[in-house]
């Protein structure tokens, strides 16, 4: 049997006598170390090959350390970043997400040894993690892929694209189903108090309200009865039942111009929402409606993680939202109806 690879660390400081003698430390460690003298180096020698750990001295010219964090978090995201500094008053408050461990100067061996420790603890979890939600991404795309063909023979026998995708949602997420009859009954409201939708246009609104959360069908289990707040990671997953909801709709004959519609049904009315970032008036209106109505609903519901919110601290985040998250000129006509309810 082959022994293990040795574990690689990239050293990048710009005084030779501090990464020289770092190098010595790591490789007495047992470790394979390679220095740099900048980012611009280090940049280069990540080109050429992987590298499990890497020690950034946090000043050096041109680029710091945390920039070149920033650049390993996004290139390299499973390379430990331990930052080396003298000056923690630089780090920030958000580093915390870049880096394994904070080295702070003039420091030991004994307490270099510890921060690549962390490193190595670190980058493991972070490659179980990417494996994790590499395994829910293929998941998911499966699960679209055979609720289309469920979807497709559902509807020849029933010659209704419409009543298949509710059976269905009922059968495997009754929660999904009935947030959606809700979301569709306040969305038809909200467009009677604003009027002026053109009667085809009108004709979308129910559906595509009532279908808006429909990717969730394909969501994995473990997402979907998981009983506390999505990690970031699961929470991207989890983001696409947008996209997967589309595609679905998509591969139907009777539902596929709702897919637009349901696509754009989480972004948001000042940018900053997903899949596309869309923002103001090129978002679809009843998008923005079905926006505001899924978030009134869904604050105003039980969840597994949190108790529902009183419909006027509902209200109360509604306005707070507006105009970053929501169309300003749609919250005022949910306001209406909810107060004559």
């Amino acid at each position: 049997m082959l022994p293990p690879p040795l574990i690689s660390v990239l050293i990048v400081d710009d005084e030779p006598a501090v990464r020289d003698l770092m190098a010595q430390w790591a490789a007495a460690l047992g470790l394979r170390p390679r220095t740099a003298a900048n980012a611009e180096e280090a940049l280069a020698a990540l080109q050429a090959q992987p590298y499990d750990l890497a020690v950034i001295d946090m000043m050096m010219p041109d680029h710091d350390g945390l920039w070149l964090a920033h650049r390993l978090r996004r290139d390299h995201p499973d390379t430990a970043v331990v930052i080396a500094t003298a000056y923690t008053e630089l780090i920030g408050e958000n580093a915390g997400a870049l880096i394994a461990d904070l080295l702070i100067k003039p420091f030991q061996r004994d307490r270099f040894a510890l921060a690549l420790d962390r490193g190595r603890s670190w980058r493991k979890q972070t490659i179980e993690e990417l494996q994790w939600r590499a395994r829910l991404a293929i998941e998911l795309q499966d699960r679209v892929g055979h609720i289309c063909a469920e979807l497709d023979r559902a509807s020849r026998d029933r010659s209704d694209d419409a009543a298949a995708l509710v059976a269905l949602a009922r059968e495997r997420t009754p929660d999904v189903a009935a947030h959606g009859e809700r979301v569709a009954r306040y969305a038809a409201s909200v467009a009677r108090e604003l009027g002026g939708l053109e009667e085809r246009t009108a004709s979308l609104l129910e559906p595509a309200a009532r279908f808006h959360d429909i990717g969730k069908l394909a969501m994995p289990e473990a997402l979907l009865t998981k009983p506390s707040p999505l990690a970031p990671g699961e929470d991207e997953i989890m983001r696409k039942h947008v996209e997967a909801g589309a595609e679905i709709l998509a591969s139907t004959r009777r539902l596929a111009p709702l897919a637009p519609l349901v696509l754009a049904s989480h972004e948001w009315f000042g940018g900053g929402g997903y899949p596309l970032k869309l923002s103001g008036g090129v978002i679809p209106r009843i998008s923005r409606i079905i926006a505001i109505a899924d978030a009134y609903d869904a604050m105003t519901q039980d969840r597994s993680y949190r108790a529902r919110l009183h419909s006027t601290e509902a209200v109360a985040e509604l306005l707070r939202c507006s105009p970053s998250q929501f169309d300003p000129e749609i919250v005022p006509a949910l306001l209406a109806v909810i107060s004559r309810h």
